[in-house]
């Protein structure tokens, strides 16, 4: 390559060289503190969250209390009219689950009556539709 020279007028005082570049050295990451293993936990499963109980006024209550009678009343005997049929395994799968239903909702009234009709008229609901389709 061909240097061309620069040249400046006299009166431009002339600069020294620029410093040589550093060399950055890079800076060791601190060393991670030891993590301490924790102790095993037993598997406990976690204990139920408490329902904040719904204050009905006494006259809905006793309005849900026949209603949730009538719909417990009303599965009995539709389930005792599905014990006498063969059933196949969906509608066995059906009956378990009008079981099911009808159980929490009885388990469920001291607590939460609300909840309880509706599991109620569910069950009702899936054994109504059960009797209306055996032969």
């Amino acid at each position: 390559m061909l240097e061309i020279p620069v040249i400046l007028p006299p009166d431009v005082p002339q600069l020294p060289p620029p410093p040589a570049p550093r060399r950055l050295t890079p800076t060791p990451a601190p060393k991670p503190a030891a993590v301490a293993t924790p102790a095993p936990v037993p598997d406990i499963p976690p204990a139920p969250l408490p329902k904040l109980k719904e204050k009905v006024p006494p006259q809905v209550a006793m309005t849900q209390n026949r209603e949730l009678d009538e719909k417990l009343n009303s599965v009995k005997k539709a389930l005792a009219v599905m014990g006498g049929k063969k059933l196949d395994a969906e509608e066995l799968k059906t009956v378990q689950q009008i079981e099911s239903f009808e159980k929490q909702a009885e388990q469920t009234r001291e607590q939460d009556l609300v909840t309880a009709v509706n599991l109620a008229r569910r069950a009702d609901l899936l054994a109504q539709d059960l009797l209306k389709r055996l032969p």
